[in-house]
């Protein structure tokens, strides 16, 4: 099983990664009136990242066999991550740029990476 977690996670986080910079650039892009960041290419490009994301993040939590009620640190992760999936929708996926969206869902992708490193879900406060 070592050798499927580790992969899945170095995976995982690679994913991670690029969703983050995908709605990063495309949420900068929008700010300055680009047209590109609405391109159905671009949003497939973003969806299935998103989706390979998901998947991967399901088979290591199936792997570890964690109980969301018992660590109380994965909870917080998913309910952070469908605000973000919320505010992304409400910042970019209408075809119109909502700033404050966007800010809330750079903000909630830093919690979901801080709860993912620190596995504490008051981030030690």
């Amino acid at each position: 099983m070592s050798w499927f977690y580790s992969q899945m996670q170095d995976m995982h986080i690679l994913l991670a990664w690029c969703s983050v910079a995908l709605f990063l650039v495309r949420g900068l892009a929008l700010q300055f009136k680009a047209e590109w960041p609405l391109d159905v290419r671009l949003r497939a490009l973003v969806f299935g990242v998103n989706f390979l994301l998901v998947i991967a993040g399901l088979s290591l939590w199936g792997s570890l066999n964690y109980n969301p009620l018992v660590h109380t640190w994965l909870l917080a992760k998913f309910i952070a991550i469908a605000a973000y999936l919320a505010c992304g929708h409400w910042a970019m996926g209408r075809g119109e740029f909502s700033l404050l969206a966007y800010l809330a869902g750079l903000l909630m992708l830093g919690y979901v990476m801080a709860v993912a490193t620190t596995r504490d879900p008051l981030l030690g406060f």
